[in-house]
């Protein structure tokens, strides 16, 4: 084959294997961060728990807010605190043998309710613990043979239960160790603050709600 002839195919070769070279660096460039799909990023930007969008950026050309940048608003707080009030108000009416269940089971309700993320992680968190600690009082003590408790109209919780009974016996120490719980979650929450002034006043509300309903407790 003439000299010339090879060269020519060498040389179409190696143009060939530049521009596939060339390819595969646009590609990587896009992959690990370039220009991409409408100007997004993948490589700047960070997903799940950070809170910001994949691509670091809105069509705007602003970050994308972390849930927590607001941190607790008046109307979470408030709804919170209504709805400690309305457990109060509910668990109240009944004979105390059915408080401590009351109130373990509509901790609970308020609890999912509550809102995930950074802002309102620590209630969520201290608030069922709560109610998984009152549960276990009214375990401990359970009168078995006593007549459950239907669960009454609640104007803000509305999921029905039937509450279980503490052996008349039993129960002032049960309400002992009850107040204690409640009176280490208030704790709680009011330390859950020391860090952030933003959390300070909404924490410090929801924490008087709770402690408010001791007196359901001191009142067997």
């Amino acid at each position: 084959m003439p000299i010339s002839t090879v060269a020519r195919s060498l040389g179409v070769a190696l143009l060939a294997a530049t521009l596939a070279l060339g390819g595969a660096r646009d590609a990587y460039s896009q992959a690990a961060g370039g220009p991409a799909g409408g100007g997004g990023t993948t490589g700047g930007g960070t997903t799940g728990g950070g809170g910001t969008t994949t691509g670091g950026s809105t069509p705007h050309g602003t970050r994308s807010l972390d849930p927590d940048v607001s941190g607790p608003s008046d109307y979470v707080t408030n709804s919170i605190v209504k709805n400690i009030q309305a457990m109060r108000a509910e668990c109240a009416g009944y004979d105390p043998v059915y408080r401590i269940d009351c109130l373990s089971q509509r901790l609970h309700d308020i609890t999912v309710r509550i809102p995930s993320g950074p802002a309102y992680g620590r209630v969520r968190e201290i608030l069922g613990r709560a109610s998984g600690n009152l549960a276990r009082i009214q375990a401990n003590n359970a009168d078995r043979t006593a007549k459950r408790q239907r669960s009454r109209v609640n104007s803000r919780l509305k999921t029905a239960h039937t509450y279980g009974a503490v052996k008349r016996q039993n129960l002032k120490r049960a309400m002992a160790e009850a107040v204690k719980v409640i009176a280490e979650a208030e704790t709680q929450l009011l330390r859950a603050t020391e860090n952030s002034d933003r959390r300070a006043s909404h924490y410090r509300r929801i924490a008087v709600a709770l402690g408010s309903t001791k007196v359901l407790l001191r009142s067997a």
